[in-house]
């Protein structure tokens, strides 16, 4: 459902836009190489023909990127960071795609009212960073993966609102569960997934009764204009 953009002091609304969504459950990497043109390109320890030469490299090598100095370009080579002149490199990006493999199910039944990404900027916000699961009032929310309560209380446009911590193959992530009709946890709980953390409700800045669901990697970071560190959860779920 939309819903006006309210400023929070600590916490803040993702508001809903008219927003797509993608079914498929893939994690996008990408990576930056460079590639040699030219022979007998010297290596050296800095970004300045005053540092020492540790080898040479030739046309058609690629090393991975790692920033420029000037007009020198750090690379990594043989496993260490060196520098070559930019004038003899260029640099690329490579995309991989796999199947997003983490410990988060979905935290409540109801089809997808709104979805993530981009959106129409008509109530203050051009990005909408989660999703909004369309269901009754008084339907069960429960934790999309182990975690940690942080955060469980009524407050601004969020409402009644959870957040959780979650490490998930090796990542720290957190969630939120907003506009919820009832909580059922408190802050420092060690909950299982799956467990029931509160019910579906409209409080807050809502119209209708559904779940506001948001994942980020990280900390909590709220952002009205790009995604900041929050992912699509709909690429996360298994």
């Amino acid at each position: 459902m939309k819903r006006l953009l309210t400023t929070m002091t600590m916490t803040a609304l993702v508001v809903s836009g008219f927003a797509t969504t993608s079914a498929s459950k893939v994690e996008a990497a990408t990576t930056y190489k460079v590639k040699v043109m030219a022979d007998g390109l010297r290596v050296r320890t800095g970004p300045s023909t005053a540092y020492k030469i540790v080898g040479s490299v030739n046309t058609g090598q690629t090393f991975n990127y790692l920033g420029v100095s000037g007009s020198w370009t750090k690379i990594s080579y043989g496993g260490a960071s060196r520098y070559v002149s930019s004038t003899y490199v260029k640099k690329y990006s490579t995309t991989t795609s796999t199947k997003a493999t983490t410990g988060f199910s979905r935290p409540a039944s109801g089809p997808i009212t709104q979805g993530y990404g981009a959106a129409s900027g008509v109530y203050g916000y051009t990005f909408h960073n989660g999703i909004d699961i369309g269901a009754p009032t008084g339907t069960p929310i429960y934790a999309s993966a182990a975690g940690k309560v942080i955060t469980s209380r009524y407050y601004g446009a969020y409402g009644n609102h959870v957040m959780m911590t979650h490490t998930v193959n090796g990542i720290q992530y957190t969630t939120v569960y907003a506009h919820m009709n009832s909580r059922a946890v408190s802050v420092g709980q060690t909950i299982a997934k799956g467990t029931k953390i509160g019910t579906v409700g409209s409080t807050g800045n809502a119209f209708g009764a559904h779940l506001h669901f948001e994942m980020h990697r990280g900390s909590y970071v709220y952002s009205g204009t790009s995604a900041a560190n929050s992912v699509n959860p709909l690429n996360y779920f298994n």
